[in-house]
């Protein structure tokens, strides 16, 4: 009986050791991945401010109301947070500020059908509009993606009707602005307020709302409207594809170039150029039914091995980006990590492998404190209005961006859920080390006891045996 209590026990620490059951042992639970989720969602909450009669915004920092300007792309990127925390956790407790980001939103489509860039609470008015500014193209990705998941959930208080009128407005963008901004190579025209040639990481987002769109339209709208944009979407895909640079020989192997200039390679802009890609995956599918997905699969491993590998470092932290010359660490964004994470989350679920688990484990791991100046990058144990969010990030080896903002914590949360789908445990390898330790402790302890004891009883049973 003592023999199975003691292998009971040793079972137990080495699935710990393993990280996949019983999980509450590994870690505090004060600070396990769903707690973490949680006051990260909460600090979001915290952020909303009633702009109109019963209409509410999330800020962009914690400031003082009056001062707050309330940015669109901000907004969208709270809504689909939370759209994942709705879909995360089955969960409808927080639809009612889904809806309000998502509302804030469609408040701030102009005219012109574009979206404005802020609401400015001080003047009470909408800033910059009229023009095909780059930010609608992570809208309106951003809204898509919240409108399928939530129209395809089961479990939802905010009506389907709601989500066809998000993607009625995200069409009255693209139509307002196609003909005048797509290109006849797949690319877009942007406009930038200090910057000559388009984004690629741009372009890859209105890969992203163009093919999102196309599926929800096959599947509870248009189908000629879904045909229609996907072709737009394949197009544009098309000249991303350009962007990326497969010569094994070359500095920038693997990764996609910021812009056709192919002079750097950022990480933030790679993964959300991944993204789009990943995107592209997921619902061309549903109109294309007879895809060759292999050269997507080919260009996805060629970003993780050429870039995205080669741009983390010993923690999985997210190098800053790279040209033919210099490869620069600094500064590392808790945003950029987040979007690895969630990337690296993603190809897993598609390529499938323990290689990209561990990839996607490792960026997280940064996230949450695994790093060169061991700081938890989400304010966990703060009080008041900094609890749970996240820093910007560490800009050098002694220096800390100690802001929060809504459009860093609302991509971290959504990474975290990411990370809690794909069953990343809040459990570091030095925990696993020090449990590794113990358990090798206790188990020579226990066989040291057990041959002290067969030693004693062998002596006891030979001078019992032992003729006078």
């Amino acid at each position: 009986m003592r023999t199975l209590r003691l292998g009971f026990l040793l079972a137990i620490l080495l699935a710990v050791i393993g990280g996949k059951p019983f999980e509450a042992l590994a870690t505090d639970q004060s600070m396990d991945i769903v707690t973490r989720i949680e006051r990260g969602a909460s600090w979001l909450v915290a952020q909303a401010i009633e702009y109109g009669a019963g209409k509410y915004g999330f800020s962009s920092e914690v400031a003082d109301s009056s001062e707050a300007r309330l940015y669109c792309e901000e907004n969208a990127k709270v809504a689909w947070a939370l759209s994942n925390y709705h879909k995360g956790f089955t969960s409808t407790r927080l639809d009612m500020w889904l809806k309000s980001a998502v509302e804030f939103v469609l408040d701030g489509q102009s005219a012109t059908g574009d979206f404005h860039c802020y609401y400015d609470l001080k003047r009470r008015e909408w800033i910059l509009s009229g023009s095909f500014h780059y930010w609608n193209a992570h809208i309106m990705a951003m809204l898509a993606q919240s409108a399928f998941l939530m129209r395809n959930h089961p479990k939802s208080e905010i009506e389907s009707q709601f989500w066809d009128r998000v993607v009625q407005r995200i069409n009255m963008c693209i139509n307002s602005w196609v003909d005048v901004c797509m290109r006849p190579d797949g690319s877009w025209m942007f406009t930038y307020p200090d910057l000559e040639r388009p984004r690629t990481e741009d372009a890859a987002m209105m890969v992203n709302a163009l093919i999102c769109v196309s599926g929800y339209e096959q599947k509870w709208g248009s189908r000629d409207r879904a045909e229609a944009l996907s072709t737009l979407a394949e197009k544009t895909f098309e000249w991303i594809l350009l962007q990326q640079d497969m010569d094994q020989s070359s500095w920038g192997y693997g990764g996609f170039y910021d812009d056709d200039s192919r002079n750097v390679q950022t990480t933030l802009s790679n993964a959300r150029t991944i993204f789009g890609v990943l995107a592209y995956w997921t619902f061309i599918g549903l109109t294309k039914p007879e895809i060759d997905y292999e050269p997507i699969r080919r260009r996805m491993i060629a970003w993780v091995d050429g870039f995205a590998l080669q741009m983390m470092d010993s923690y999985g932290g997210p190098g800053h980006g790279r040209t033919k010359d210099l490869v620069k660490s600094y500064p590392k964004r808790a945003l950029t990590s987040a979007e690895l994470t969630r990337d690296l989350a993603i190809i897993w679920v598609d390529l499938g492998g323990p290689y990209y688990w561990s990839l996607a484990e490792r960026s997280y791991h940064w996230l949450i404190g695994k790093n060169e100046m061991n700081l938890d990058m989400q304010q966990v144990n703060n009080t008041g209005v900094t609890r749970g969010g996240f820093y910007a990030g560490i800009e050098n080896s002694t220096c800390i961006d100690k802001r929060s903002t809504t459009g860093i914590t609302a991509q971290c949360v959504e990474a975290m859920l990411e990370a809690m789908s794909i069953d990343i445990p809040e459990f570091s390898s030095i925990r696993r080390s020090t449990l590794a330790m113990l358990v090798t402790i206790a188990a020579t302890l226990m066989c040291k006891k057990r041959i002290c004891r067969r030693v004693l009883k062998s002596a006891h049973t030979t001078s019992y045996l032992k003729p006078s």
